[in-house]
């Protein structure tokens, strides 16, 4: 009996971190799970990327003509890069809704909270493709460095700052007003 009472104590106190591991866990099993070359998840992935190679390429040709994107690769004039299957920050989507999802808050309002910042990581990703583009055009050095440390660490400060947005804000508790004492 005991057993089950401090089991009990300790999942309600653990809820939300297991709630997060329980929902952050299957979809990063479908995400990294290495599939067989040619079958149906492969394909999935490789026009998912593809996609998103078109959608970085879409706004690197407003500020740069002859920018081609052919499958999942993106060539200019002085550089040309390809979208792989890390560099679509899938790993900070999936956590980011797993911690929005598993955040007790009517289920409606995690729903728009998870939408919102699946939105807003799409954005900041595609933000972080250019810029990286756009580094490598003027130096391969850089480009490397930037790619390897600071656009992680501008992608995991832009899901910190989404999920603090998106988080419902606490009101303080208003106090009643007391009646004045009649003298």
């Amino acid at each position: 009996m005991n057993f089950a009472r401090s089991l009990r104590s300790a999942l309600t106190r653990y809820r939300y971190p297991i709630t997060v591991a329980l929902i952050a866990t299957p979809l990063f099993v479908l995400y990294t799970y290495p599939y067989a070359n040619q079958g149906t998840p492969d394909l999935a992935m490789r026009r998912y990327l593809a996609g998103y190679a078109r959608m970085v390429g879409v706004v690197l040709s407003v500020f740069e003509k002859g920018v081609v994107v052919t499958d999942n690769q993106i060539i200019g004039h002085a550089f040309s890069m390809r979208i792989v299957k890390t560099c679509d920050a899938m790993e900070v989507k999936i956590l980011l809704a797993a911690a929005l999802a598993g955040f007790p808050m009517p289920w409606v309002r995690r729903c728009i909270a998870v939408l919102v910042a699946i939105v807003t990581l799409v954005g900041l990703n595609t933000f972080r493709l250019c810029v990286l583009y756009w580094v490598g055009a003027r130096s391969q050095a850089w480009f490397e460095r930037g790619h390897q440390t600071l656009a992680p660490l501008f992608l995991v400060g832009g899901a910190l700052m989404t999920f603090w947005l998106l988080l419902p804000k606490r009101r303080p508790p208003v106090e009643p007003i007391k009646a004045a004492a009649s003298t």
